[in-house]
């Protein structure tokens, strides 16, 4: 199976170490170690579907700059088109001591770009369309009124279409997509004119809605669960299903039990 990603490519940086305040003057200090890189966003999305043993085409932005650096050895052979003349979208560095998030910082840029819809236009032109494609937007500038057109494009291929959403004044733009996978909280905020709305609600599950019937697909619990990236996880398992021709139930069914393994597990485990 052959699956496009589109969206906001990061680089997660994780910091395992001990919490020192006051530390020779500043107001935080973490030591330790143990740096820690993984793919974020469609980057994440992109590596999750490979170790699922599925092709993958990623379209975002990279580099040139050590970001970039650690997500080509993280992306391995997947296929990717990475605009090389813009920084990395995103750099988030999570500082924890004793399993507890002490600091996270974020470096972002935000330009508004058109190139990932262009490269994944081209790219289907040239070999045919993918069997799915995931819109994985993080609001970073990738999508937007800008975007518009080449959405809609993309839309209306003859294969399934998830989008992950984020709370924007764009979402018209996601309008005829196969389904949109916000959580509970971002669902409130937001009017979303997919063909199916599945509400992720962590340690509960998922919420489908398909315009004539509400269904709640449960998962079972898990002990000390790892969360981050557990959307991505979810958004991943359901693109699978739809292009398998599972039903939108099915389908929710497939992607919850997947991030339930995702998010039982260390990060990384599936990958």
């Amino acid at each position: 199976m052959n699956v496009f990603v589109i969206g906001d490519v990061m680089l997660d940086v994780e910091l395992q170490g001990r919490f020192r305040e006051n530390y020779e003057g500043a107001a935080l200090c973490i030591t330790g170690p143990q740096w820690r890189y993984y793919p974020g966003g469609a980057a994440n999305v992109a590596v999750l579907l490979r170790g699922m043993g599925h092709q993958v085409t990623l379209f975002g932005l990279m580099g040139p700059d050590w970001a970039a650096a650690q997500l080509q050895h993280l992306l391995g052979r997947i296929t990717h088109f990475c605009k090389p003349l813009l920084p990395t979208t995103i750099v988030k560095l999570r500082a924890h001591s004793q399993r507890q998030l002490i600091a996270r910082v974020d470096c972002e840029d935000t330009t508004a770009v058109t190139y990932p819809l262009e490269a994944a236009l081209e790219e289907a032109q040239a070999n045919g369309i993918p069997d799915a494609v995931i819109f994985s937007d993080y609001s970073k500038g990738i999508f937007g009124q800008h975007t518009a057109e080449a959405v809609q494009r993309i839309i209306g291929w003859d294969c399934p279409t998830v989008v992950d959403p984020r709370p924007c004044d764009y979402l018209q733009i996601w309008e005829g997509a196969t389904a949109a996978t916000p959580n509970r909280r971002e669902s409130k905020q937001m009017e979303i004119a997919t063909r199916y709305l599945v509400v992720t609600d962590g340690e509960n599950g998922a919420v489908v809605h398909d315009g004539a019937e509400t269904r709640h697909i449960p998962t079972g619990p898990v002990e000390n669960p790892q969360i981050i990236g557990a959307g991505d996880a979810f958004t991943a398992g359901l693109a699978v299903g739809l292009a398998e021709g599972k039903d939108i139930f099915e389908a929710t069914q497939l992607a919850v039990s997947y991030a339930s393994r995702y998010v039982a597990q260390p990060r990384g485990a599936l990958y």
